[in-house]
């Protein structure tokens, strides 16, 4: 029987609307009946292909009839799935942007989402593009209450404001599918942050109003108006005063130990900085990359020197201020760079329903990059999270279907005696030639280059 990790991502199963399921050409969204002939509409409207031209919006082709029992749509697939316990603040706050502008955009046309969250975003590059087309409907002309609004204050405004006000990791949204209940983040807010918004709409006058039981059920019906422009203006308003609350929340990225490390580095001088960039910069000539995975990116400037060749780049660091100045820097960037907070010694695991419907960082790796880059990383993996050279090894060859560009730091290095801390006897097995050996039965050097600080840059080629 194989392992439970090793099968492949379930077809989603929550919307009773329908489904999709992840193919190698493509996601295929199967759509039941009724809901199929309101999509269809949709997907005819000349608002619906201008969306997919700005990439707001993913790309449909219909594959079955529309006379068939179920009607199947076909999407491209985004170069490289990220997932929202991944993202850093700037990549949240474009996820809820798109949202929200899109929501907006439709309700002036007489459509609407149905659902917010983050889930329903994918990112080419920092773009955000919103893949869940099911999720529009036609809208009521009567109702002005946004019925994804609970939805979206739960999986957008409340993770943010709980890692902006009380240091609570974005990355809980693995395990927090539906977000957070206002009652959750009450108690730990101090009364001048609960009297403050977003916090007194989003937390306190909902978690107040539960405690004293004045929340009476009421069906929509109730809250419909007669005038369809009032009611598509208070929808418009609502969104508005979301947009500005997710905008207000969300922090800039701070100063963090690794953030401002491409400025303040000193243990390259300016003729290493120049030497090691030259050395990558040919490395990625020889190996011509269509996919590189970046491995410890800081605020990406080698990940920026290998997009401006064309490549497609996943950028990965365990710092997240470092990977949100990052996203910071790539605004407005056509780029093809997605910056993620992604720790390689423990990476994202398989999540949700039977640990299938969100798969693994490794497994979304598996045969996607020709190229993985790994800068004074390996020190980090064998002294901070003491992985063992051969396992290190072995993982850089699953990660890269071809090359790999690395800079081993020698035991003798500041930052190798920095990580040491004083346990220098467990570790004094580590050598160049344990390294060499180790990586020798995955690779093979196609060159090298030994910097003055006695660090060495090399360009390796899979076996």
């Amino acid at each position: 029987m194989a392992e439970l990790s090793t099968l492949p991502v379930l077809p989603t199963f929550r919307d009773p609307a329908g489904s999709v399921e992840m193919r190698a050409d493509g996601a295929y969204r199967s759509i039941h009946s009724p809901f199929d002939v309101e999509i269809l509409e949709f997907l005819a409207l000349p608002f619906a292909s201008e969306l997919v031209t700005q990439g707001r919006l993913v790309a449909s082709e219909v594959v079955s009839s529309p006379s068939a029992e179920t009607l199947v749509l076909r999407h491209p697939r985004v170069s490289f799935q990220s997932y929202p316990w991944e993202w850093a603040p700037g990549l949240w706050l474009a996820a809820a942007e798109l949202t929200l502008n899109l929501c907006s955009d439709l309700v002036e046309r007489g459509w609407v989402l149905k659902d917010a969250t983050p889930l329903n975003v994918l990112f080419e590059g920092t773009r955000p593009v919103f893949v869940d087309v099911l999720s529009i409907q036609r809208a009521d002309p009567h109702q002005p209450i946004w019925l994804a609004y609970g939805q979206f204050v739960r999986t957008f405004l409340l993770p943010m404001l709980a890692h902006a006000r009380l240091g609570w990791p974005l990355q809980t949204s693995l395990t927090r599918r539906d977000g957070y209940e206002p009652e959750e983040l009450y108690p730990a807010l101090s009364w001048s942050a609960r009297l403050r918004q977003p916090a007194l709409s989003g937390v306190t006058l909902p978690s107040v109003l539960a405690r004293t039981k004045k929340i009476q059920p009421a069906g929509v019906a109730s809250r419909s108006v007669k005038d369809p422009e009032l009611a598509k203006q208070i929808l418009l308003k609502t969104l508005k005063t979301l947009l500005a609350q997710m905008r207000q929340v969300t922090p800039t990225h701070r100063a963090s130990t690794w953030s401002n490390y491409a400025e303040t580095a000193t243990h390259y001088s300016g003729e290493d900085h120049e030497r090691k960039r030259g050395f990558v910069t040919q490395a990625l000539r020889n190996a011509e990359p269509g996919r590189l995975l970046d491995v410890g990116c800081n605020t990406g400037v080698y990940s920026n020197l290998a997009a401006d060749t064309g490549v497609e780049v996943v950028s990965i660091d365990t710092d997240l201020q470092a990977v949100d100045r990052l996203c910071a820097s790539l605004k407005g960037s056509r780029k093809k760079i997605l910056p993620l907070c992604v720790d390689l010694a423990r990476p994202t695991p398989a999540a949700g329903w039977e640990n299938r419907e969100n798969a693994s960082f490794l497994s979304r790796c598996d045969g996607h990059f020709d190229t993985v880059m790994m800068l004074a990383v390996l020190h980090h993996l064998l002294l901070r999270n003491q992985i063992p050279m051969d396992r290190i090894a072995a993982l850089c060859s699953r990660l890269t279907t071809r090359h790999l560009i690395l800079e081993w730091v020698p035991p003798a290095d500041p930052k190798f005696q920095e990580l040491l801390r004083g346990r220098d006897t467990i570790y004094e097995h580590i050598s160049e030639a344990v390294f060499r050996e180790a990586f020798a039965q995955y690779f093979v050097v196609r060159d090298e280059l030994t910097l003055s600080n006695g660090r060495t840059m090399l360009s390796l080629w899979k076996k």
